[in-house]
């Protein structure tokens, strides 16, 4: 019989051969959770390294940023003490309140509005400790003044003339005379009429000696002009209108008629057309001028006296230009005046209704009765209607006095005493209470010959008679002669002073004009 086999023999006999597969792969699941764990840990390791790397440039750039900060922080803290000390120093508060202000700001950064704030208030509380004391706020510029300004002052105190407004407190070299300016500015030491910029001595300015000695002339003739005038050369002014023109084109006067009162229309009436028209009178343009050299061998021997008459020469020549202009409007054509656009004399004694009839002329010697019959004369002028036949002299009076009354020297005392009646002294005074009160004036015309001739005009702002147009201003102009190198300079060794007045002199309207012709 077999020999039986138990269960024990038969596990024995069946585990050798499981045994070797079963540990094979439990190790390499080992080996693969080993893997698996170290690779892990790799990866993490490497996420460390990156985030600490990362970490570390960031931890760089933030000490980067705080050193910029502290830099900005201490350029700002500084640009804050300069502000303060610049603040304080133009504050003129006492040293006092200086150093409580240095201390409350000092060291720290602050805002510009915080730092007026605190020294406007210490300027209120000094202000008021002191009882009214002056406390000056931060100094502000008035003036500026340059080399030119300077130079420019030094020539009119040289000249005479007097200071711009503004330089008249400015402190200047004073010049010695026009050779010492002519050497400053052209460094023509040897006179060859040239400008030699190595020699200047004042090199950088804007203007040449040409143009400062102009700017001077002018000066002076604008107080010579007023000078004259208040010796007697202006006396025109009082009775002709002056325009200015924008051309030197003829000049028309217009001078338009008068409706006088306007005529009733009846209820559904027709309107009629108003007579009025004009009386054109017409001056042209005159060119006045000439000039005066000023040569090298005059500013060599340095006549600057003489330089400075020049201005006030030419002046008074022009003035006296517009008072004989205005003055030959009475006396031209023996007495009667310019012929006018309606064919008459400008004073005549043609009826109004006639064609060029004035009615302006009288022949009686000047007394207080006289006077008196020429304003009336003038006072019922009719106002200009239409110069046409059948509206002649029909126009309303002008119902104006004559303001001015024009004499020759020789009447002047006479006419003083009519027309300002404290100076008669006459034994029985008439005119006194018969002329106080009424508006008068007397002008002496310069340029009257006649003895015995006088005239009468009417205020020009309520009735222009007399009418002055100019082209370039009432006051003449005046040149020196451009660059010391060229024109006359060049060619005659002379710098010329010249002078240019344009002037239209002329007639707009009779009405307010009245002449008496006395025969001697």
């Amino acid at each position: 019989m077999p020999t039986p086999v138990t269960p024990a023999q038969g596990d024995a006999a069946t585990t050798p051969a499981a045994t070797p597969v079963g540990a094979d792969l439990a190790s390499a699941h080992t080996i693969v959770l080993e893997t698996q764990r170290a690779n892990a840990q790799g990866a993490q390791d490497v996420r460390v390294a990156q985030e600490q790397a990362a970490l570390q440039l960031l931890l760089q750039e933030q000490q980067r940023i705080d050193a910029e900060v502290q830099g900005a922080q201490l350029i700002r803290q500084e640009m804050c003490q300069h502000l303060l000390n610049q603040a304080l120093g133009v504050s003129h508060l006492p040293n006092a309140s200086q150093t409580r202000i240095r201390k409350q700001f000092a060291d720290r950064v602050f805002e510009p509005t915080e730092l007026n704030a605190a020294i406007e208030d210490a300027r209120l509380l000094v202000s008021e400790l002191t009882a009214g004391a002056l406390v000056q706020g931060p100094g502000r510029i008035s003036a500026m003044y340059d080399t030119c300004d300077k130079l420019q002052a030094a020539v009119d105190d040289m000249l005479g003339a007097p200071r711009d407004k503004a330089h008249v407190k400015l402190s200047t070299h004073r010049l010695s005379g026009i050779r010492e300016l002519y050497h400053m500015l052209t460094g023509d030491y040897d006179y060859h009429g040239g400008y030699y910029p190595d020699r200047v001595q004042l090199g950088g300015t804007t203007t040449d000696f040409s143009g400062l000695v102009k700017n001077a002339m002018n000066k002076v003739v604008i107080a010579r002009w007023a000078e004259m005038g208040r010796a007697g050369y202006s006396w025109w002014e009082k009775i002709a209108t002056v325009e200015h023109m924008n051309t030197l084109n003829q000049i028309t006067w217009i001078l338009t008629g008068t409706v006088g009162r306007l005529p009733v229309v009846a209820e559904q009436g027709e309107y009629n057309e108003l007579n009025a028209g004009d009386s054109p009178e017409t001056s042209n343009f005159v060119k006045y001028g000439g000039y005066i050299p000023l040569t090298l061998e005059s500013i060599d021997r340095d006549e600057t006296r003489k330089l400075a008459q020049y201005p006030k020469e030419l002046a008074t020549s022009a003035l006296r230009t517009i008072s004989k202009e205005v003055s030959d409007i009475f006396t031209d054509n023996a007495g009667i005046g310019p012929t006018l656009a309606d064919t008459g004399a400008l004073f005549n004694a043609t009826a109004l209704a006639t064609a060029g009839g004035h009615l302006n002329l009288l022949t009686t010697a000047l007394a207080a009765a006289e006077w008196d019959v020429v304003s009336t004369a003038v006072y019922v002028q009719p106002m200009l209607v239409k110069n046409a036949a059948g509206v002649y002299g029909t126009g309303d009076a002008q119902a104006i006095n004559p303001r001015y009354c024009l004499v020759p020297r020789e009447l002047q005392l006479t006419a003083m005493k009519i027309l300002y009646p404290t100076l008669e002294n006459a034994a029985n005074i008439y005119s006194e209470n018969q002329q106080r009160g009424q508006p008068g004036d007397v002008l002496t015309v310069p340029e009257w010959t006649d003895a015995t001739d006088w005239a009468a005009v009417v205020d020009p702002v309520l009735v222009p008679g007399i009418m002055i147009g100019e082209r370039f201003g009432i006051m003449p102009e005046i040149y020196v002669s451009g660059s010391e190198n060229i024109g006359a300079v060049f060619t005659h060794d002379e710098h010329r002073i010249k002078v240019r007045h344009f002037l239209a002199v002329g007639v707009a309207d009779f009405r307010p004009l009245h002449k008496s012709n006395v025969a001697g």
